[in-house]
Formats: structure tokens, sequence, C-alpha cells
């Protein structure tokens, strides 16, 4: 399993953050893309690794969402790539870099917490275990899916920290709507277990930002 998230973490890393920048590959260490890289790993490590079997095998919960999470967070990086690399390779002010390093730092420390929180429950498609509980402590009390919050935050402040609007609105807009269609089918399968309790919950805990949404 271990060398799963090796492999995932590298592929992430050369397919988002190596092959977009060939064209000019003295980028491809630069300090910014460097910080980058380092968190991208640090997402695929704390994380179990997804596999081609287990989306096949949960089809029919998942709806082949993770995919779409997977597609639009690495899509987001790689435009953010490209236009700071490309499009208009000018300095960002030292305000959004650091305003983009504490999102980055925060996504992952989040989701990290989250996965560590939710135990074998964890798992990167929609499954539900036999013995499945609702856990509702630590970051699970501030929202329902603090995971999801966790790498929205680390994907938006990548882009930040690139210093892309395109990226950014790409990863705003995008992993918006990655999640919002993973969330309604995730907590069908919760409401279909828990049933009441689960509803409860929804009423008292906002979905994945805090007070908002």
């Amino acid at each position: 399993m271990e060398m799963k998230r090796v492999v995932l973490a590298v592929s992430s890393i050369v397919i988002s953050q190596i092959l977009p920048l060939l064209g000019k590959p003295e980028l491809i260490i630069h300090n910014r893309n460097i910080v980058i890289m380092v968190a991208n790993a640090a997402i695929w490590l704390t994380q179990p690794p997804v596999s081609g079997t287990e989306t096949v095998e949960n089809r029919d919960r998942d709806k082949f969402s993770v995919l779409l999470i997977l597609l639009s967070s690495i899509g987001s990086i790689i435009f953010s790539v490209i236009d700071w690399a490309y499009l208009h390779q000018t300095l960002t002010s030292d305000y959004l870099l650091i305003i983009g390093l504490i999102f980055i730092i925060f996504g992952i420390i989040l989701r990290s917490w989250s996965i560590q929180i939710l135990g074998k429950f964890f798992t990167p498609t929609i499954q539900i275990k036999e013995d499945h509980a609702l856990i509702i402590k630590g970051p699970y009390s501030i929202v329902r899916h603090p995971s999801y919050l966790g790498a929205w935050a680390t994907v938006t402040g990548a882009a930040i920290f690139f210093g892309s609007y395109i990226g950014f609105f790409v990863a705003l807009a995008g992993m918006g709507i990655a999640y919002y269609i993973r969330i309604d089918l995730e907590e069908k399968a919760l409401t279909e277990v828990f049933g009441q309790q689960y509803k409860n919950y929804q009423h008292r805990v906002k979905k994945i930002i805090p007070f908002v949404w």
C-alpha cells in the first residue's frame, strides 16, 4: 500500500507539474514548483490509495465521482502551472505567496487530520462497511466533509501560490462541482444507513464550508 501511494504521488507530480513544463524545463526546479510538488506528494501520501479495481467495484454507489475529483484537482494544477509558466510569468506579491502557502498548509493538515479521525471508514470511493459508524467528532463537528475542504483549500492555495487566476477559478469551480456531485451521492448512502441520525447531523453541521454551505 505504501508503494502504491508513492507511485500515485510521483505520477501526479509528473502529469501535473513536470510534463507541462517540458517547454521550459528550467522551471521544473523553480522553488515555487518545488513547494507545490511537496504539497502534491503530501496529499497523496497521507490518504489511502485509489485503485482501478475499487473504482469499478463501487461504481453503482460512487458513480465514478472519484475520477471526477481526480481530474478536477489535477486539471487545476495543470492550468495553474501553464498559466504561471507560459501565459504571464510574472512575480506575484509576497502577500499572495503567503496567502497561498497558508491555504496549502491548512488544507494538508485538515485533510490529514480528517482521514486520521475517520480511520478505516475513509475510502477513496463511496463505501459503506458492515460496522460503519457515524463519526461526528474533531473536524467532523465543524463541517460534514472536512477532508474535501482540505483538498479544495490545498489546490486553490496552489493556484494562488503560482499567481494563476485561471488555475484559481478552475480549482474553485471545477472542484466545487466535483464535490457537489460527490457529497450528494455520499450523503444519500449515509442517509440510507443512519436515517434520522444523519438527517439531524445535516441539520446541525454545514456540508463543507463552515456557516455557509
